[in-house]
């Protein structure tokens, strides 16, 4: 039994060296209790490839995410454009206000 759990823990843990690369970071604040969150979004499976002509000028990746806090049960709905380098291109936000 122990070597399946070592083989489960493999599949949900982060790979080792350089995975910080794999994230992008958001820091949001709730606008009900004014909780910060830090959002971390995997380059790899969390954000979408857009097509020309289906988002802002520039943008070449999507992200949609709905985030819940500690302090209360407010979601906070964020939409993220970003450019080809992972660069933000626009976003916007519900619920909540970006911290930069």
């Amino acid at each position: 039994m122990g070597s399946f759990l070592k083989n489960l823990k493999k599949i949900f843990t982060e790979p080792a060296g350089g995975s910080e690369s794999n994230f992008i970071t958001f820091k949001v604040k709730c606008s009900r209790c004014g909780e910060e969150i830090e959002v971390k979004a995997r380059s790899t499976s969390d954000i979408s490839r857009i097509y020309e002509g289906e988002g802002p000028s520039g943008a070449a990746f999507f992200l949609r995410k709905e985030i819940l806090g500690k302090k209360c049960n407010n979601l906070i709905y964020i939409t993220v454009y970003l450019g080809s380098n992972f660069n933000v291109v626009s976003r916007d936000i519900t619920g909540g206000n970006f911290i930069d």
